[in-house]
């Protein structure tokens, strides 16, 4: 750490301490105020109050006094068992609902921690593989004697979710006869045939008639 100890005052709190940034180009002083009956030290950045590290002009003094970091700067956020803690509400009651379902995730977790590392030691190997699928089975019959026998089929959870059993004989009836997309002749709609009794006749150079056919699709020609 590039700082240093510039002057050291004894205040009623402990000692007012001036740090020397020497990182820094304008060489910028920091106060520290370090109580040595419980080496708390509070400095005027406010990193640890920030954001709960503590800096490097703290470090700078306790480092000199101490071998190790003192648990006044190691916030439970930081530690591997931070959830694994109780919750409490504003007035220090537990959060029993809260401490509970962390309580559940962690099981969880950890399960499927140790599933995932079995299988990451097994990798391809048969035996190792074996020994972990009949260790899965051994487990999943345990838990299911605890659970009071076998899991319920996908008919009877269904039956549990909509509240009634279903029956035994059911009857089916023959579904209505339709007509297929593009099957039989199309159905012309009411506007469109009063359309074609209003279309202007043509003489049709086949037959020669005034009609609404031309010499390709001429009735007389199809006959023929």
């Amino acid at each position: 750490m590039d700082c240093e100890v510039d002057d050291k005052k004894e205040i009623e709190e402990g000692f007012l301490i001036t740090i020397v940034d020497s990182s820094r180009k304008d060489g910028k002083r920091r106060q520290v105020i370090y109580n040595p009956s419980n080496h708390i030290a509070r400095c005027s950045c406010k990193m640890f109050e920030s954001e709960g590290i503590p800096c490097r002009h703290i470090l700078c003094i306790l480092k000199a006094k101490l071998n190790e970091l003192p648990e006044y700067y190691m916030l439970s956020r930081w530690t591997k068992m931070t959830h694994a803690k109780p919750i409490f509400d504003v007035d220090g009651n537990v959060l029993e609902g809260y401490s509970q379902i962390n309580h559940e995730d962690k099981l969880i977790s950890d399960n499927w921690m140790e599933f995932l590392m079995c299988m990451e030691f097994a990798r391809r190997d048969p035996k190792l593989l074996t020994l972990t699928l009949n260790g899965i089975s051994n487990v999943k019959k345990q838990v299911m004697e605890l659970k009071g026998g076998t899991s319920e089929s996908k008919i009877q959870e269904l039956e549990s979710f909509i509240g009634s059993s279903a029956s035994e004989q059911v009857e089916i009836h023959p579904l209505k006869q339709s007509n297929t997309k593009g099957g039989g002749k199309r159905i012309k709609g009411g506007k469109e045939e009063a359309m074609e009794k209003q279309k202007k006749k043509r003489v049709c150079h086949a037959c020669g008639e005034e009609a609404n056919h031309d010499r390709c699709n001429c009735p007389s020609k199809v006959s023929a």
